[in-house]
């Protein structure tokens, strides 16, 4: 496989920042799959774009899911399977030689992860990011620009936490649970849950 040529899912502008990372990081990027958008170079991979990414990574392309949906990224790799997926690493960030990072992540430029974190499958760590030592992110989950994640905190699959958040040391985030931009997070949140604000509580429901 050439692990160097690079297919990115999506059009959007987190998938361009993936590519512009990509190409800083060696890869020859060739394009985008998604329904529309610049430098297409097939259809939405779901549906008529399906075919052409198939047969691209049996020739040996890599792909990336680059869409900010965790729920569409973890049905992308169900459906083309974790070899096909390659990580990108912005050459900016700074990684720790004792992290792990699964198949089709992505560390954004500026990002910082510590020690003995562990980074699951089609995970974003975004722009300037921070994920302290022993911090576990599940597969699918996004952890926004300028978040921060301290020690031994354990983020759930597919959760999102926002942009500037805080999570405290050795807090979990539930599966697919929401924090929102600039929360502070000093309890655990259940699966599911959106907390807002400082300290972090659920957000109000709307009549």
């Amino acid at each position: 496989m050439n692990s160097k040529e690079l297919l990115i899912l999506g059009a959007g502008g987190h998938a361009v920042v993936v590519a512009e990372s990509a190409r800083r990081a060696g890869f020859t990027v060739i394009g985008h799959a998604a329904a529309d958008g610049a430098d297409t170079v097939a259809g939405d991979p779901e549906a008529d774009g399906a075919a052409f990414v198939a047969a691209a990574i049996a020739r040996g392309v890599r792909v990336h899911a680059a869409v900010g949906s965790g729920e569409v990224r973890a049905r992308w790799l169900a459906r083309f399977g974790p070899a096909a997926f390659a990580t990108v690493v912005d050459p900016t960030a700074t990684m720790s030689g004792s992290a792990t990072i699964a198949d089709g992540a992505f560390i954004g430029a500026g990002a910082i992860v510590q020690a003995r974190a562990r980074i699951g499958a089609c995970a974003i760590v975004n722009t300037r990011a921070v994920v302290e030592h022993d911090a576990r992110i599940g597969a699918c989950a996004h952890i926004a620009p300028a978040a921060v994640l301290c020690g031994s905190v354990e983020i759930g699959e597919g959760a999102l936490v926002g942009a500037g958040a805080v999570v405290t040391p050795g807090k979990r985030v539930g599966v697919g649970a929401v924090v929102g931009a600039g929360a502070v997070v000093v309890r655990n949140v259940d699966e599911g849950a959106t907390v807002v604000g400082v300290p972090a509580r659920p957000a109000a429901v709307r009549p």
